[in-house]
């Protein structure tokens, strides 16, 4: 395992309350599978024992940057850790379930959707394929039939996330021809308040299935 004291890791947890941001904490002792961490900020509290989160790092050597992830469960806390400068502080015990692969450094950010994945993306009437979603912006399928989207064009869509609709304002940054149809880009411009904590968990949930299924 490539985590090593002193290293920091981003903590996911699966929770609609989370937002976009992952939690951040220091490795300050590892021991095979256990990981002994610094508090996060926010922090962490007893609530959050035996749920399951998902950790992320990154390796550099040299030139290169790559990032791993893993599957962990927190396990408890402890508050009398001594750092070698002496002091006692709190921390977060991890138990890691699955070893750590290394992922794209994209990964973290965009997933993609199964054909039954629960989310569905539509355009005025006509409803699109994902390829991938972000929380930030979509990559979907047109159909040559259609009228072309064109790029900096402003679209007005709909996201349907496990039966619920929201609405969502894209610009369209790229559009690509493949042989069997055009793949278009598009960022996120406008979303519903609502939408944003829905979506993160959905994109975690989605990842994790991807994981799973060693995708």
């Amino acid at each position: 395992m490539s985590m090593k004291p002193g290293s920091s890791v981003e903590i996911r947890l699966d929770s609609p309350s989370t937002g976009a941001a992952p939690l951040k904490a220091l490795i300050y002792d590892v021991a095979e599978k256990r990981l002994i961490l610094s508090q996060t900020s926010p922090t962490m509290t007893p609530s959050s024992v035996e749920k399951p989160v998902y950790l992320s790092y990154i390796v550099r050597k040299g030139n290169s940057v790559r990032r791993f992830g893993c599957s962990a469960v927190i396990s408890g806390f402890g508050d009398n850790y001594r750092l070698s400068s002496g002091v006692r502080v709190q921390t977060l015990i991890v138990e890691i379930t699955r070893e750590p692969k290394e992922i794209s450094l994209r990964k973290g950010f965009r997933v993609r959707p199964p054909r039954q994945g629960g989310i569905s993306l539509a355009i005025g009437e006509r409803e699109h394929p994902i390829l991938d979603i972000s929380l930030t912006g979509i990559n979907f399928i047109q159909r040559f039939s259609d009228p072309p989207f064109k790029t900096a064009g402003k679209l007005e869509c709909t996201l349907t996330i496990d039966g619920r609709s929201y609405p969502l304002k894209a610009r369209v940054i790229r559009v690509s021809k493949t042989a069997a149809a055009l793949h278009v880009a598009a960022v996120f411009v406008e979303m519903d308040k609502a939408l944003h904590p829905v979506l993160s968990k959905k994109i975690f949930m989605l990842e994790r299935e991807e994981l799973s299924r060693g995708i």
